[in-house]
């Protein structure tokens, strides 16, 4: 019956199909196949589920349990908070998790960097189990030596490519970091060091994509703290303006960007007194400095002390947050009502570090690479430490291991980041 309808209404109706559906619905015909996998459609179907918003919106948690298995669930941001599909994580990794770089248009951005630099970037639609593993960057450990490097991911809708921008400091000139660009569509690193940054991105600053987008925490290489933008579109650098006095506060670790219902979020937290104190600033008209509004300040003074890690920011404007025990909750914009969210978890460093939460929703990006490009290409390409990188104790080189992980102080203080 579809050869007898015309293409137009064939599309119409395909668009508004589940991804689950929709998979199936290649089985259909070789036509229906070509349709639902040419790059208009998965466009189309990605514009129209982004306008509908019908149900609730998805929340992406990773955890990771026991002997390095990281879990990745999708929930339904509602009262309840219902799971609504656990993803199948395909990958290893030689850290003890995967560091999440973001979340754009049902991709997530993974690198496998969280202790040692294993130049391991990849690009996975986790609904319909596709992922790019990204070609080594330009700049690696074995000729460079030590730095720091900080990831963003995004969307650019006027060019409609998926990018990755690498910064790396090194130990020799952090004035002078070193930028690369990846690009889906052409599958190579371009240096754009010209940009020439003035800025330095705090380790482990969460990113917020937005606008086309992305955004830090960093900090004038003499000066105070702001946030780095980085266009996708125009693939320039600009910066914003924190709330506040915020900008002159001296402690980076204790800022991190969120979106908060479709507007840039900043949840700030003084971990210097006994009580944890919390602040979330919302940006209500973008790039708007005088547009910064405290939508709540909460004191948690009955979780006492110690490790408390804010998440998200759901909908309805509570704050997700795992405190010390690793349980997952979820409190009101005062803090006097807190919720736990029936998910448990432990008290170790590691457990409590893992768990991250962000915006998700389905779609079909990277169906178009076709039937034999799936996550067992990547299981074949991803390094590992050889055994000459290793001492006698098992212990690995130190020339992988991040600079400022090995620095004690540092390590200890870290309180606040994930």
């Amino acid at each position: 019956m579809s050869d007898f309808l015309p293409e137009g209404i064939i599309i119409n109706i395909l668009k508004r199909l589940p991804v689950k559906l929709l998979i199936c619905c290649m089985c259909v015909s070789r036509s229906w196949y070509t349709l639902i996998t040419s790059p208009d459609f998965i466009s189309t179907h990605l514009n129209f589920a982004l306008a509908s918003n019908e149900g609730p919106p998805l929340l992406l948690l990773r955890r990771c349990c026991i002997r390095k298995i990281e879990r990745y669930e999708l929930y339904c941001d509602n009262v309840s908070f219902d799971r609504h599909f656990t993803l199948e994580f395909p990958f290893r990794s030689i850290n003890p998790f995967f560091t999440i770089i973001g979340s754009c248009n049902g991709l997530l951005c993974l690198s496998d960097d969280r202790l040692f630099y294993m130049n391991t970037i990849i690009i996975w639609n986790p609904c319909i189990k596709k992922s790019v593993l990204l070609p080594e960057p330009n700049l690696v450990y074995n000729s460079y030596g030590s730095f720091m490097q900080s990831l963003g991911f995004g969307f650019d809708p006027i060019a409609k490519d998926y990018k990755v921008v690498r910064i790396t400091y090194t130990d020799f000139d952090r004035r002078l970091p070193q930028i690369e660009l990846y690009r889906l569509s052409m599958g190579v690193w371009e240096d754009i060091t010209h940009l020439a940054l003035k800025y330095i991105i705090h380790n482990r600053s969460r990113q917020a994509y937005i606008n086309g987008a992305t955004h830090w925490i960093a900090r004038y290489v003499d000066g105070n703290d702001l946030i780095l933008v980085f266009d996708m579109c125009a693939e320039v650098f600009r910066e914003m303006i924190l709330p506040g006095n915020l900008a002159k506060d001296d402690s980076p670790r204790n800022k991190e960007l969120m979106i908060y219902r479709e507007s840039l979020a900043l949840v700030s937290c003084d971990v210097a007194g006994v009580e944890h104190d919390f602040c979330v600033w919302v940006m209500k008209e973008y790039g708007v400095v005088e547009s910064w509004t405290k939508q709540f300040n909460i004191n948690f003074h009955d979780f006492g002390g110690g490790f408390i890690k804010p998440l998200w920011v759901r909908k309805d404007g509570e704050l997700l947050m795992v405190p010390k025990d690793g349980c997952l909750v979820s409190c009101d914009s005062n803090g006097a009502q807190v919720n736990n969210l029936g998910l448990s978890g432990t008290s170790s460093e590691e457990y409590l570090r893992s768990v991250y939460v962000d915006s998700y929703m389905k779609s079909v990006v990277l169906l178009e690479k076709g039937p034999d490009f799936n996550d067992a290409v990547t299981f074949s390409k991803l390094p590992s430490l050889q055994s000459d990188d290793c001492g006698s104790d098992g212990s690995c080189g130190s020339h992988y291991r991040h600079s400022h992980e090995v620095n004690q102080s540092v390590r200890q203080d870290n309180r606040f980041h994930a």
